[in-house]
């Protein structure tokens, strides 16, 4: 757990990890240089299960985590930061699951946002869906992760600063060439939402961060997109388009361009990868309900919607775009 002026939220955080169900692990604070009362509340804890590791100059988030992940010795790492709450058989059923699947080297789940949102966030939990979901965004919800050690330390794995503040996905995206991953499909962290949350303070540069990150996954697909391209689907698939007729048919446009590229180069599994750009084109397709009924039939029509998942979602859009008809 990386703490740089942590102090408000933090015994609350500890709390949760030394609560686990599972009792038996090391618990590796590094203190990122805090300025406020961090490494106070810290030492005020007395469990011998504890071990802090201070910085005395400014290491940045993936300096902090690459420090944690030199210095610990279990046989999983397990991510946490210090104003979230792990759910307190969190541990516990991580452990087991890596126990039991060996091969798995990266294991998250999914997460319930609480303070300014209270929504879920889920990913896909299969290792095709995982490797595929990285054309479209960060595929765990990082403080979720437990790692298998040996597995990172075989293949030299550590977080890139460059990529801050993406340099998660950006490691995901070199993790998952190499070893089989998972996400459990059950909440097993509450995610703080706040003013000070940095994917609340800085979304211009996460999104230019992330852009890059999906450059190179488009890429081993053979495109080698404009900047305009990276931009439109950066928008396009995190549901950010206020959509027109003529942008309905750029993403279609763009979606297919993708399958039809993943059958040359098979950089993904090509069902799971039509599942799920599916996805997006359903949503997108559901966004733009309001332009009328003509939006269902396209969506019908489109071979993006060949998935029967998707098609049983029709009426469902068919429904939708009555009723925004009607307010309309």
């Amino acid at each position: 757990m990386p703490v740089h002026n942590g102090a408000v939220h933090l015994a609350e955080a500890m709390h949760s990890i030394l609560r686990q169900s599972l009792r038996d692990f090391e618990f590796l604070i590094i203190d990122d240089a805090s300025t406020d009362d961090s490494v106070s509340i810290i030492e005020e804890f007395k469990d011998p299960r504890i071990r802090l590791i201070q910085s005395p100059e400014r290491l940045k988030l993936s300096g902090a985590l690459n420090l944690g992940l030199d210095q610990a010795h279990g046989r999983y790492i397990a991510r946490m930061d210090a104003d979230d709450i792990s759910l307190p058989k969190r541990l516990e059923i991580q452990t087991r699951f890596m126990e039991q699947n060996p091969e798995i080297g990266i294991c998250g789940s999914w997460i319930r946002y609480f303070g300014s949102s209270t929504q879920i966030l889920c990913r896909p939990t299969h290792h095709q869906e995982i490797r595929a979901f990285t054309l479209i965004d960060t595929p765990f919800a990082h403080p979720t992760v437990m790692l298998r050690r040996d597995m990172f330390e075989h293949h030299h794995l550590r977080f890139n600063g460059e990529f801050f503040p993406t340099e998660d996905f950006e490691l995901w995206t070199r993790v998952l060439r190499l070893m089989p991953a998972a996400n459990l499909p059950q909440i097993l962290l509450r995610y703080r939402i706040h003013n000070q949350s940095l994917t609340g303070a800085d979304w211009t540069n996460m999104d230019e961060q992330a852009i890059r990150v999906v450059q190179t996954q488009l890429q081993s697909l053979g495109i080698t997109p404009s900047s305009e391209e990276l931009r439109f689907h950066r928008q396009l698939t995190m549901g950010r388009l206020e959509m027109t007729e003529a942008g309905l048919d750029q993403a279609e446009n763009w979606l297919s361009r993708l399958l039809e590229a993943n059958q040359s180069t098979h950089a993904f599994d090509q069902s799971t990868l039509a599942t799920i750009l599916g996805e997006v084109w359903h949503r997108t397709c559901m966004h733009s309900a309001k332009l009328g009924f003509w939006v269902a039939n396209r969506y019908q029509r489109s071979f993006l919607s060949a998935d029967q998942k998707h098609r049983t979602q029709h009426t469902c859009l068919m429904r939708l775009a009555a009723l925004k008809a009607k307010v309309l």
